[in-house]
């Protein structure tokens, strides 16, 4: 090995190391172990996988009410898409209505995840609930994973 090889490993281990170890972990404001930038549920630790995203718009099903896409979380939301797979055995959960991703839609899915998308943020004079937050920048666009 080289001189000038071998001295730069050892500089790179005496000071890299220990400017790496001083930044720390990313953050993760959930605590779910996924760190923001790639959460796709930013604010909730139920975040049962990474890659629960059923209808691919950046947003995991757990904290993602707004099955037809519109932004929001709504009635609509429940009268077209999770009233019918809540009651229907067999439904197509493509929306991702099964929200905790276990592969079935009842109503868990409903209190423990709908409920609370839907009232985040709503005052009666604001808008509804929007989806998310994701930490992905392309969150709200089909086809972001």
């Amino acid at each position: 090995m080289k001189v000038g090889v071998l001295a730069t490993m050892i500089f790179g281990a005496l000071i890299g190391y220990p400017i790496a170890s001083l930044a720390g972990l990313a953050p993760d404001a959930d605590g779910d172990g996924v760190p923001n930038v790639i959460d796709k549920c930013m604010t909730d630790s139920r975040n049962v996988a990474m890659s629960c995203d059923t209808d691919t718009d950046g947003y995991g099903n757990v904290c993602d009410g707004d099955f037809n896409q519109n932004g929001v979380t709504n009635s609509v939301d429940f009268a077209m898409y999770f009233a019918p797979a809540l009651t229907s055995v067999g439904f197509a959960a493509s929306r991702g209505v099964d929200m905790n991703c276990n592969g079935t839609v009842n109503a868990v899915d409903f209190g423990m995840n709908f409920v609370p998308d839907l009232g985040t943020g709503y005052t009666g004079s604001d808008p509804p609930s929007q989806p998310g937050p994701s930490g992905l920048p392309c969150a709200g666009s089909i086809g972001c994973i």
